[in-house]
């Protein structure tokens, strides 16, 4: 009888419980140029939350200011030819996109239809070093597994495309 009214009780309280969230990965970041793939800077942490995943940073040797921040198509870091020119990180393709939504005119980073790959700038502080996290709720782990994530020299402006050249910095695999 014990046994019944445990077993009864330990369910009511089971069926009540949310159950955890199985994203999270933890992705190595290297600073790249035309000439490939350089040293490592850090990692960045993804992990979904009930609102969204958060992607945190954790980054040394960034320029101080404002860093577009995107999940790219391919799993490849590395540069490619571009106008007869070696450009960094080419490799990585496009924004991860699968909707095939544009960067709208007078759109705000963050807000209405954007390419689900576009994640809100991080910020690196006057020493290079990146530490807060941002939050996406265009995409959950398990979506952008297998892909990169990208880190551009520069923030993005209100179309969402990168300010001052915006050249790629430093990439990363997403692992499966």
């Amino acid at each position: 009888m014990m046994r019944q009214i445990i077993a009864s009780g330990l369910s009511a309280i089971l069926i009540g419980v949310t159950p955890a969230l199985a994203g999270e990965v933890t992705v190595s970041i290297n600073k790249i140029s035309a000439d490939g793939v350089g040293a490592p800077i850090g990692t960045i942490l993804l992990k979904d939350s009930h609102h969204g995943m958060m992607v945190t940073p954790n980054l040394t040797d960034l320029p101080p200011g404002a860093h577009a921040f995107h999940i790219h198509q391919n799993p490849n870091c590395g540069a490619a030819m571009k106008g007869g020119k070696k450009v960094a990180g080419l490799m990585a393709g496009g924004h991860y996109n699968p909707t095939k939504v544009g960067h709208g005119k007078g759109m705000k980073h963050g807000h209405g239809m954007k390419p689900h790959g576009d994640l809100p700038d991080i910020s690196a502080g006057a020493d290079g070093t990146a530490t807060k996290g941002v939050m996406t709720d265009k995409v959950k782990v398990d979506q952008i597994r297998g892909r990169a994530i990208m880190v551009h020299r520069y923030g993005t402006n209100e179309a969402g495309k990168p300010k001052g050249g915006g050249a790629r910095f430093a990439c990363g695999i997403i692992p499966k």
